[in-house]
């Protein structure tokens, strides 16, 4: 029986090594995800709050052009703006500041000519934490407006 089971542990652990993986190459922009730089640009740059803020800072406005540049320039793309909070706080104030967060964003690119009809908010409060930890760098990087793009 130990046998068995050493077996069986060792082939999940060498399994992974005895399959090759293949990569899609990189041409004309895209990675190998199938999606080019700029989306790519797009999705991993998000716009940051101060705590227990949903205004929009000065430093992340430059941020917010980038994605009306984006959707400027790909008018078939549509995009659902995400609030994100830390994980201070109840659920239901971190919810309510996350749909905030999220307004703030989609307020600032339609107010820069971006279709309402292409955007769309939701709140995740302190859900869906980008990085984890109990110190001021991981709370910053979680206060956040994630963009999602549903259409290309």
């Amino acid at each position: 029986m130990r046998k068995l089971l050493l077996m069986a542990v060792l082939a999940l652990i060498l399994a992974p090594l005895s399959f090759g993986c293949s990569q899609k190459p990189s041409g004309g922009g895209e990675s190998t995800a199938g999606i080019t730089e700029a989306e790519r640009q797009f999705l991993n740059q998000h716009v940051y709050f101060d705590f227990d803020r949903y205004n929009i800072r000065s430093d992340q406005i430059s941020t917010l052009q980038a994605k009306v540049a984006y959707l400027n320039q790909n008018p078939t793309a549509s995009a659902e703006i995400q609030g994100h909070c830390d994980d201070r706080g109840t659920e239901a104030y971190n919810m309510a500041l996350g749909d905030r967060r999220a307004k703030a964003a989609y307020n600032y690119v339609v107010g820069q000519g971006i279709s309402s009809g292409r955007l769309s908010t939701v709140s995740f409060g302190k859900d869906r934490p980008l990085v984890f930890g109990d110190d001021e760098a991981s709370w910053a990087q979680n206060r956040r407006a994630q963009f999602v793009l549903l259409g290309r």
